[in-house]
């Protein structure tokens, strides 16, 4: 509780001090220091670490987590994880599916993908039931609506 409080003092110290201090530009090495550091670095880029995001549970043994959306094309990018031996029934796909085996293996219907496979399913395709023996990890791109329908 001690703690909370101190940090809403501290901000609110903090935000009294804004408006009462000028801005100070930083000396002129330690500007080309940082510029040079955050160079090349888009200021709209996103950053997911592997610890980091949800995981959702499609079926046993499967799990989804979804690393971004893109609204402007209406897809979202996801992490598959299928556990050896787990299955992902079949199911119908609203858009296109792209699909990339990061590591394992798995069969989808009677089509068999190992790491580095790609397989790319057009919108409306009805998907066969996706198995993995082995276990594999898929990184996905699909219709933001076949994910909000997972």
């Amino acid at each position: 509780m001690n703690e909370m409080l101190e940090r809403d003092d501290l901000m609110l110290l903090n935000a009294a001090m804004a408006g009462v201090l000028e801005p100070v530009a930083p000396p002129p090495a330690l500007k080309a220091q940082i510029l040079f550091a955050v160079r090349g670095i888009p200021q709209d880029s996103v950053i997911l670490r592997s610890h980091e995001g949800r995981w959702t549970k499609l079926a046993d043994g499967v799990r989804v987590k979804t690393l971004s959306f893109d609204k402007a094309r209406n897809t979202a990018t996801l992490l598959m994880v299928l556990e050896p031996g787990s299955i992902l029934p079949e199911h119908e796909h609203r858009g296109p599916e792209q699909t990339f085996v990061v590591s394992g293996s798995c069969r989808i219907g009677a089509l068999s993908l190992r790491a580095g496979d790609y397989h790319a399913a057009g919108a409306g395709s009805h998907h066969g039931t996706v198995l993995s023996d082995e276990g594999c990890e898929l990184l996905l791109v699909v219709d933001k609506d076949d994910c909000l329908a997972a």
